[in-house]
């Protein structure tokens, strides 16, 4: 009866910590700065407010904080940036 109870505790114990750690990291999924498409001298954070109107910028269509003075792809998703015109 007693090792009974004992493999029922332990195997409790072991379902309990396997639930309870933490997910392993996919780096796969992991977005860092050295695997940005954009270039280095691209801004990423363009500040449109120190633009004149009809200044061009770059703009992604799907995450539009992500602003650009020149054309590339978005760092985020990979789309290309759209053009934009300052109003």
């Amino acid at each position: 009866m007693k090792k009974q109870i004992l493999l029922a505790v332990s195997t409790a114990l072991l379902f309990i910590g396997g639930c309870s750690s933490p997910a392993p990291k996919n780096d796969q999924n992991v977005a860092t700065d050295s695997s940005a498409t954009m270039k280095k001298e691209q801004s990423a954070n363009l500040d449109t407010t120190k633009l004149k109107a009809g200044d061009t910028f770059y703009q992604c269509e799907m995450d539009l904080d992500v602003l650009s003075d020149k054309p590339g792809s978005c760092p985020k998703c990979g789309m290309d940036l759209s053009e934009m015109k300052k109003k």
